[in-house]
């Protein structure tokens, strides 16, 4: 009941694909999980809306047996109960730099003894569990994705993938190009050499790498090189592609 399917498919070296929100939309929270994907982003750290807009999203994706992440907006525990508490069981952390910064993401991710988190997961009293059913398999079932976007960050990726709590180590790409001096240029040579190389650094520790690219030709060239946690782009970008992409022959369809 309480298993995280992340967790489970990358420890069988299977890999996890999901979508990202690109809004507070129960409806494309709905549509998203309805397609199958393994999990489901929700962005609280560049999007403008908070926990209480996306508070049912979590339930959604759980009743669809999608796994629900929430992407913080910082390293602070206030964040962290709020979005364990509305249903969360992985969650991303951005900018992490080294160990210690990993550690504390654990921390604040998992009940006593492991962690400090606060007990009042509110989620459960909407999908009728009661504390007893959730309480005994949350630490387990508690997925701690840790993003890598900076200079240190890069630098300390054995160590932070060394952190025992952390799954999977991520490359945000756009922020590396920044932190590499070549802001917003996805195609340099520098960062791809630097993606190429990410999942041999992060299996050092036997841990999976993630990343997210809107190109599905960039995403498959991920999996070609290591990457088992990846990001697909979103229902919204998927869906225009998909539009554009048929009504030129449609058009021609009718001319003919």
């Amino acid at each position: 009941m309480f298993e995280n399917k992340i967790k489970t498919l990358l420890s069988q070296g299977d890999i996890a694909l999901g979508v990202a929100m690109p809004d507070a939309s129960e409806i494309l929270a709905k549509l998203s999980v309805d397609t199958g994907i393994d999990f489901l982003w929700v962005d609280l750290e560049h999007r403008p809306y908070g926990v209480n807009e996306v508070k049912h999203i979590p339930e959604i994706a759980r009743r669809k047996g999608c796994m629900p992440m929430i992407r913080v907006p910082g390293l602070d525990p206030i964040f962290f109960k709020k979005a364990l508490d509305i249903g969360a069981n992985t969650i991303m952390v951005p900018q992490i730099n080294n160990a210690d910064e990993a550690r504390l993401a654990v921390q604040y991710a998992k009940y006593p003894p492991e962690g400090t988190r606060g007990v009042s997961p509110d989620w459960t009293m909407f999908m009728d569990f009661s504390f007893d059913d959730y309480l005994p398999h949350a630490n387990e079932e508690t997925a701690i994705v840790a993003q890598i976007e900076s200079p240190e960050g890069i630098e300390n990726i054995e160590e932070i993938a060394a952190v025992d709590g952390i799954d999977v180590l991520f490359a945000g790409p756009m922020d590396l190009s920044a932190s590499l001096g070549i802001i917003g240029q996805i195609e340099h040579p520098k960062l791809l050499e630097l993606l190429a190389e990410f999942p041999k650094r992060v299996a050092t520790a036997n841990k999976p790498a993630g990343i997210t690219f809107g190109d599905l030709d960039r995403c498959r060239q991920a999996i070609d090189e290591g990457y088992r946690f990846v990001n697909i782009g979103t229902i919204a970008t998927l869906g225009t592609n998909g539009i554009r992409a048929a009504l030129p022959e449609l058009r021609e369809r009718a001319r003919n």
